[in-house]
């Protein structure tokens, strides 16, 4: 009898070093691919750009002020990004900043964040499907599409959602009701929607617990936080509450409005969230690589906020599979799935030992060749392994731009200069900047390929000279004014001449 308990610690101990391994694995591969980008030059100034901006000021113990995203979106050079979403969880990064004051450091975190939630994948899984179907999904999950989207759009707050919905629906699941509303409420830290997201899971909690006055008090707690968050906090910070309402063609000017017209026109809704034809294929990416499997779990209900914020959405951004909005998503709908085919699996004894494994398998094989048309797929080019001479002219552009000067830098030179100067992103206003580094043929957000094109003829005529040039990118340089003048940010550069 005493041998059996033994075989059980063994194999328990087995599963906590090869689950660690897996962990570190995907954390390792997550931060490759993350630096990858950034040394090929493939991040951005939004939203890299914006969020080590704001990092530093909390490293340094300041306000996240966004010099990049005040001045581009009219809010002016002392903008907190708390006026923009109410995120105030990235200061956790401050730490890790100040020690290592790079971007590459955000990039690092979040492939930490993002495998941090494999491990609880694993648990759910194998409580459900059991050990070896529980390995192949978190393998699946690790390389699920919408987290190879997000991890190719740079650092973003969501990075810290994945993980706490993972934890909240597996702690909950495991009877550990205190520690699941632990990670539910850190949610209301990420960002101001998040709010709904907490209080479907009050819903869910209700579902599970029956303890229905808890899970209405966990409800409330989450539409207020969302409604004070957007309605009171981010105005005060210096934003607006309307300022990421992308619903005014159909759905009213405000959430209030948008909840009537859902209610009294299902029709008009539905035909709003299947159309353009970019909807529905981001519903077949959620919902076809687990098999439809996650529509028979109420976990699901977990995903409606998130979802409903992208289907409604009359801007394609949110909607588009490229976009890093469907991460969140990525381990509530794979949680909901094993829910799913546990229960029909729990039926009878040889139903589950050979539905589990080959669910697993499926779910495994479906993921991964997934990745051959998602940015994973990226990684068996040549050119991403080897620095192009295009990468080497936009790094010596970069060398030649002084530290702690100000800087006007295109969309995907700037994260490469926040760590050092002080960057606003080249639009179409010119900043009078003294130093302006660019991109003349590579086509860089938010300008137009005439206004790109245009706009080293505008630096010339208006006292620049060129001090750098190759394979199109250009480096300007103008003397600032004299000690003491304004620049058309508000604020003084003090800058050395090249």
């Amino acid at each position: 009898m005493a041998a059996r308990p033994d075989r059980a610690r063994a194999r328990n101990r087995r599963d906590v070093a090869l689950v660690a391994a897996l962990t570190a694995t995907v954390a390792a591969f997550f931060s490759i691919v993350e630096l990858g980008q950034q040394r090929n030059f493939q991040t951005h100034a939004y939203d890299l750009g914006i969020e080590a901006q704001a990092v530093s000021g909390y490293a340094d113990l300041h306000a996240p002020v966004s010099l990049m995203k005040g001045v581009h979106n009219g809010f002016g050079p002392n903008f907190s990004v708390l006026g923009d979403h109410f995120s105030p969880i990235i200061s956790l990064v401050a730490p890790a900043y100040r020690a290592f004051p790079h971007v590459s450091t955000l990039l690092v975190v979040q492939g930490l964040l993002f495998a941090a939630s494999v491990p609880f994948v694993w648990l759910f899984t194998a409580r459900r499907l059991g050990r070896v179907a529980a390995y192949a999904i978190a393998g699946a999950y690790a390389l699920s599409w919408g987290l190879q989207t997000a991890i190719a759009n740079d650092f973003h707050e969501i990075a810290f959602a994945v993980p706490l919905l993972a934890i909240a629906i597996d702690r909950l699941d495991a009877g550990k009701l205190r520690t699941a509303l632990v990670a539910a409420g850190a949610l209301l830290f990420v960002k101001e929607d998040f709010g709904l997201v907490v209080a479907m899971f009050g819903f869910v909690v209700g579902l599970r617990t029956k303890r229905w006055k808890l899970a209405g008090i966990i409800a409330v707690v989450g539409i207020a936080a969302t409604v004070i968050t957007t309605k009171v906090l981010i105005p005060a910070a210096g934003g607006r509450a309307d300022y990421y309402w992308s619903y005014y063609a159909s759905l009213g000017a405000n959430p209030a409005a948008a909840l009537w017209h859902v209610v009294s026109h299902p029709v008009a809704t539905l035909h709003l969230a299947t159309s353009p034809e970019g909807k529905i294929m981001l519903l077949r990416w959620f919902f076809l690589p687990l098999g439809l499997a996650s529509l028979g779990s109420p976990l699901v209900l977990l995903a409606v906020p998130n979802l409903a914020e992208l289907l409604l959405s009359t801007n394609p951004d949110n909607y588009r599979l490229s976009s890093h909005y469907a991460a969140v998503l990525m381990p509530v709908l794979t949680l909901a799935a094993v829910d799913t085919v546990g229960k029909i699996g729990s039926r009878g004894r040889r139903p589950a030992r050979v539905l589990a494994p080959m669910y697993a398998a499926g779910v495994l094989g479906v993921a991964v060749w997934s990745c051959t048309l998602m940015p994973f797929g990226d990684l068996a080019q040549s050119w991403w392994w080897h620095r192009t001479p295009y990468d080497a002219a936009q790094q010596a552009a970069v060398d030649a731009v002084p530290a702690r000067t100000t800087v006007e830098a295109s969309d995907r030179l700037a994260p490469h200069l926040v760590d050092r100067d002080h960057v606003m992103l080249l639009d179409a206003t010119p900043r009078n900047a003294p130093w302006v580094i660019l991109d003349e043929d590579h086509h860089n957000f938010p300008l137009t390929v005439g206004e790109q094109l245009s706009r080293p003829g505008w630096l010339r005529a208006h006292g620049y000279r060129q001090v750098f040039s190759r394979l199109g990118v250009s480096v300007f340089y103008r003397a600032p004014p004299a000690a003491g003048a304004k620049q058309a940010t508000g604020q003084e550069h003090r800058d050395s001449r090249p």
